[in-house]
């Protein structure tokens, strides 16, 4: 199997998990099938980088399938509750949650995905729309890019500064480490917003017979986590961009 087969395979099993959390009795099933998709989602990934089959399409088709997986949790969830006679207001809420989502998880992608690009890779940032050969998928692929670039506030000054300083597209040395140990722990930190914790979240509130409670932990916990990792890296940011060296090419 190729990569792509393996996200198609976990974008499957994670609208099939989602959609079946509508049915309560269903919901250890939908739990596990949620799991599974997480470990295809990770597994697709490795087999990129193992085989050298590394591409930008691919990280668009994994965030595709991503949204898709959380658009049919939402479904399911909001359906479910519905349908065991809760209010119609519950919408509301899943819209509200479905826009908080798409931030966290656009955050979550772009930290991590900058801090392999830079430190494990050497490769300056910027350049992986380039990398597209197919016009439209280039163009999809800039929005993308331009749509994260819109939340990350003064990072996006830290890989500019990267990028002038980089040679041939390759990050210096000097900079790779300074990197690491400006932003590792910030980018751990961004592991919270991660599905991970989503899902686990619906495994409890499963447990708890409150499912309908999962909008609020979207709302309220997962947002203030991002409220405060957001103030931690801009800290990370602006202490990068104090170093002197940082000016001189």
């Amino acid at each position: 199997m190729t990569p792509t087969h393996l996200t198609l395979v976990a974008m499957l099993t994670g609208i099939a998990g989602g959609v079946l959390l509508c049915n309560e009795r269903l919901g250890l099933f939908a739990f596990v099938l949620l799991i599974l998709y997480g470990i295809i989602d990770s597994a697709d990934g490795q087999l990129a980088r193992m085989t050298g089959q590394v591409t930008e399409f691919g990280r668009v088709l994994d965030g595709v399938s991503g949204h898709v997986t959380h658009l049919a949790i939402y479904f399911g969830v909001s359906a479910g509750v519905i349908q065991r006679g809760g209010s119609s207001s519950i919408l509301i809420w899943t819209l509200l949650a479905g826009i908080s989502n798409a931030f966290q998880a656009q955050m979550y992608d772009f930290h991590r995905t900058d801090y392999a690009t830079v430190v494990t890779e050497g490769r300056a940032p910027g350049h992986e729309a380039a990398q597209v050969k197919s016009p439209w998928l280039r163009g999809l692929y800039r929005f993308y890019l331009r749509a994260q670039r819109l939340l990350i506030g003064l990072h996006a000054e830290v890989d500019h500064a990267l990028t002038t300083r980089s040679r041939a597209g390759v990050v210096r040395e000097d900079d790779r480490t300074r990197y690491r140990e400006y932003f590792f722990w910030p980018v751990r930190g961004w592991n919270l917003l991660g599905d991970n914790t989503r899902f686990y979240a619906i495994g409890v509130l499963l447990c708890f017979h409150r499912i309908d409670l999962f909008f609020a932990f979207i709302l309220v916990p997962m947002n203030l986590a991002l409220i405060g990792l957001w103030l931690w890296q801009r800290r990370a940011d602006q202490k990068f961009l104090s170093k002197p060296c940082l000016t001189n090419q």
